[in-house]
């Protein structure tokens, strides 16, 4: 992987060098032509390394007017080095290639990696929207032919042919691909906006002929008989942070961050007030000189709901048992600033999903994450008749049919099935 010096130059390239570059990528496409015999290559070759000279001398110039007639120093070892940016070379035609390259080369490495660290430096996503476009770029991105690549270079073709060996026949769920097209859309518009490249054709490769996984189809909630099980389990089990917290995610539409952030004022007889929730988080940023990423040890902050404030932050109802729930957290842990705690520290996600695995597995039901109990309850009242407008609100979702997701699983087995497809298809 190269090394390069920072980008930040003191000097602007114009529009006329960079059109200046342009021709010389033709000339360098030229040059491989197989219509061309070894001579003609040859002072193609020259005439690509005599302009390469002159644009980056002109370049350099301007960022350094004071320069001597000679731009660059010869060392006593016979290297040649320029200074900021800073590269020491073999000799002086390798010296004006890498100046070459740091003025006007941009792998799709390098490219991903300045896009990255402008939606960390702007704040416009997440940390988890942030570690999932750094493992795209690490797990998928780094496999293909386009990873170390100009990106000026890159042609549709070459993606057409990445989707088709992504997809190929069916190896990948359509979420799965638009995951990964939509970071290398984001890649290609930063790339246009900065004048790497002329324009994103990312949006213009059609993709109607890919063929794709079907999705898993498996049920995100508990059926009505396991939830039972899994809280009669919960009743014999030591009370503690981790163990209260389980049994109150099964009574109400909580998100686990809100459910750790709860804090026992929250709570005005059955009515509980969303408020906060806890995350984990680390911090990122992109060191470009080396191409390499630094993160942070994760750590707690408290934050506002998930999603659209006016509607994440809301009164959720409580159930007599769950607030009998509460009433025992609170005296197990009446001095902590959080109603869930273990061992005076704050419960974490982890921790609350590997409980979870155990006491699912002990009470003999299939394991649902942390994020499927609020599937789990928001199916079982459906099923239950509530209305889908109240689902919304306790959900604190900003829109419909993102609660529709979330209350379209199967809690119960239909009754009487044998009469009802008797009674719809029987023709006697």
């Amino acid at each position: 992987m190269k090394k390069i010096s920072t980008r930040k130059l003191t000097c602007n390239i114009t529009d006329i060098e960079k059109e200046e570059s342009r021709k010389i990528t033709q000339l360098k496409n030229l040059a491989k032509s197989d219509s061309l015999d070894s001579g003609e290559v040859g002072e193609l070759g020259k005439m690509i390394s005599k302009k390469k000279t002159i644009l980056v001398e002109k370049i350099y110039r301007t960022a350094h007017p004071r320069a001597k007639e000679e731009l660059f120093y010869k060392l006593s070892d016979g290297r040649w080095k320029s200074n900021n940016p800073t590269f020491v070379a073999n000799s002086r035609e390798e010296l004006v290639e890498k100046l070459y390259d740091y003025f006007f080369s941009h792998t799709f490495e390098e490219v991903y990696l300045e896009w990255v660290d402008m939606r960390i430096s702007h704040g416009v996503k997440s940390n988890k929207t942030i570690q999932e476009d750094l493992s795209m770029l690490r797990n998928v991105f780094k496999n293909e032919p386009i990873f170390d690549m100009q990106i000026a270079e890159i042609k549709k073709k070459d993606i057409k042919y990445m989707y088709e060996r992504w997809t190929g026949q069916g190896l990948i769920t359509r979420k799965a691909f638009v995951n990964r097209k939509s970071a290398l859309n984001g890649v290609f518009i930063y790339a246009a906006e900065n004048e790497y490249i002329p324009f994103n054709f990312i949006p213009s490769i059609g993709t109607s002929e890919l063929k794709f996984k079907e999705p898993n189809h498996y049920n995100k909630a508990l059926h009505l008989d396991e939830r039972e099980k899994l809280l009669n389990h919960l009743k014999t089990v030591e009370p503690d942070g981790y163990s209260l917290a389980i049994q109150l995610a099964l009574y109400s539409t909580f998100r686990v961050g809100e459910l750790r952030a709860i804090r026992y004022e929250d709570v005005n007889g059955n009515i509980l007030t969303i408020k906060h929730q806890l995350v984990e988080e680390s911090l990122f940023s992109v060191d470009m000189t080396h191409l390499k990423v630094k993160k942070t040890p994760r750590h707690i902050n408290e934050k506002l709901p998930k999603g659209n404030a006016h509607y994440s932050v809301r009164d959720i109802y409580l159930v007599p048992e769950a607030v009998e729930i509460i009433k025992k957290a609170h005296e197990i842990n009446p001095d902590g600033e959080y109603l869930f705690m273990c061992h005076g520290r704050t419960i974490n996600n982890d921790t609350f999903n590997e409980r979870l695995r155990k006491y699912c597995n002990d009470a003999g039901v299939p394991y649902k994450s942390s994020h499927k109990l609020r599937f789990t309850v928001a199916s079982t009242l459906k099923a239950a008749g509530v209305e889908t407008a109240y689902l919304q609100k306790t959900l604190g979702h900003s829109n419909r049919a993102m609660t529709e997701h979330y209350i379209n699983e199967t809690v119960e087995e239909p009754k009487n099935i044998e009469n009802q497809l008797m009674n719809a298809l029987s023709i006697c």
